[in-house]
């Protein structure tokens, strides 16, 4: 497979027309953090490396949205939008190399997606690139923007399969004053008690993550717990707000039986720590399982001995090791192993509706062949 880096969107509009002409498939890539996720490929062809194409084409600070090319890393655009006081609320791993475009394709979130939401509620313009080598654009750089179809929403999570991003406009938000987390410890039989205080809180914690012992030592979190299991709940507001909600909580979490409560004073690094799980390089399998939040408690612990992290009130269960997971999509595992893995789960009853779509934007089958769908 050769490579091309583009630096124009007339550059990559070319490389797609004669990838297409070639019969050959294009595979849009940026920080290689995520090229083990998905099935093999299905045909030679032209990697296409955006990275070249990470510039800020607009940036109205005072509206509180900014334009930028997909290439741009993710602490890049959080550094430029820390000079406004402002952010993307959203958590990825390994952000000084994951680009927004690889973001994008994969709907990546992390801790913190329980109080903010994923990448799907701050894309509201979007351009790319089709199978005819021409660049469409979708949504707008406004809000409040309601023309036409809604065709973000089909790029987001399509792993790079309907068209090569080239440029997204964003609503972003402004940083918060403090980040804060209180952190403690239980055993199995108490898990669902303690969510249930968690949700009925007076408090309104952005991030409530489960680890048991494993994954809290795996990530090299700190403060070091000893139980079982392990719970973090995050909060970002101001410094006054943040102080309040970590007292009703405190004072909350007397009627369960919470152990080793610690308040954190930063959160930040350990929102981080617990995103990089999702990238463990030593996990060779990794596994991810969505359920309805108020079955977290006891699926976790029906779980097979091993890694096990969740954001507990948003239903997404991370799982690392061999063994099998019933409805789990395989987020890595060795590449031999997808010619018999179920590696998107169990088909839902709109993966026909995904294919069509596949199918009718992408006839050729010229972006991604082979990874979201095998051979269409």
């Amino acid at each position: 497979m050769s490579l091309r880096r583009p630096a124009t969107v007339a550059e990559l509009c070319d490389i797609v027309k004669q990838a297409r002409a070639a019969k050959q498939g294009v595979y849009p890539v940026g920080g290689l953090t995520t090229l083990d996720v998905g099935l093999p490929t299905l045909k030679p062809g032209v990697a296409v490396d955006m990275t070249a194409m990470n510039l800020v084409i607009d940036y109205p600070a005072r509206d509180m949205t900014i334009t930028v090319q997909s290439g741009i890393t993710i602490a890049g655009l959080q550094a430029v939008l820390a000079k406004e006081g402002q952010w993307l609320p959203i958590d990825v791993a390994t952000p000084e190399l994951a680009t927004l475009g690889g973001a994008i394709a994969l709907n990546q979130s992390g801790p913190r997606r329980y109080g903010y939401g994923t990448l799907r509620d701050y894309v509201i313009g979007i351009s790319f690139v089709t199978d005819d080598g021409v660049e469409v654009k979708a949504g707008g750089r406004v809000v409040k923007n309601v023309a036409g179809y809604d065709m973000m929403k089909l790029q987001i999570g399509a792993v790079g399969t309907l068209g090569v991003v080239t440029q997204v406009t964003l609503k972003v938000k402004p940083k918060p004053e403090t980040s804060a987390a209180v952190v403690f410890g239980c055993d199995a039989a108490s898990i669902g008690a303690v969510l249930d205080v968690v949700h009925n809180s007076k408090s309104r914690p952005v991030a409530v993550e489960l680890l048991n012992a494993a994954a809290w030592r795996a990530g090299g979190v700190n403060p070091l717990v000893a139980s079982e299991w392990i719970l973090a709940v995050g909060f970002e507001e101001k410094a006054a707000t943040v102080a309040w909600q970590q007292a009703s909580l405190l004072d909350e979490l007397k009627a369960v039986q919470a152990r080793g409560v610690t308040e954190v004073a930063s959160a930040t690094g350990l929102w981080a720590a617990i995103t990089g799980l999702q990238l463990r390089h030593d996990s060779r399998y990794i596994r991810k399982l969505s359920v309805l939040p108020s079955k977290v408690a006891e699926e976790v612990v029906k779980l097979p001995a091993g890694l096990v992290h969740a954001h507990a009130l948003s239903g997404v269960i991370w799982v690392h090791g061999e063994s099998s997971v019933e409805g789990a999509l395989i987020r890595r595992c060795p590449t031999e192993a997808k010619k018999s893995l179920p590696v998107w789960g169990k088909p839902t009853p709109d993966w026909e509706l995904m294919r069509h779509v596949k199918k009718t934007l992408d006839p050729d089958n010229v972006f991604n062949p082979g990874r979201l769908f095998g051979n269409v």
